[in-house]
């Protein structure tokens, strides 16, 4: 389990916001992003994948300079997700 989310968590920061996403494309990224580091494994990755706080911060970065609602809601609720730890270790 701790693979896959690992797997998925990669894949969708190796796509780092670039201009030819659409804004619901990469809205659904960061709603994705979300659900996954709500998981044990999920946060685990946060803490411990090289790169991924820097990966997750340009494609912060680059969502809030669309300037659409959506995508920078989206993006919030990701990191505050990522603030809030719920996880029962």
């Amino acid at each position: 389990k701790e693979k896959l989310i690992n797997n998925a968590i990669t894949a969708l920061l190796s796509q780092e916001g670039d201009i030819a996403a659409s804004n619901a494309e990469l809205e659904s990224q960061f709603q994705a992003v979300r659900r996954l580091v709500a998981s044990k494994a999920g946060f685990l990755a946060f803490t411990q994948l090289p790169k991924f706080r820097e990966r997750l911060g340009v494609k912060v970065v680059k969502a809030l300079k669309r300037s659409n609602d959506g995508v920078t809601h989206a993006s919030i609720d990701m990191l505050c997700a990522l603030m809030c730890v719920s996880i029962k270790f």
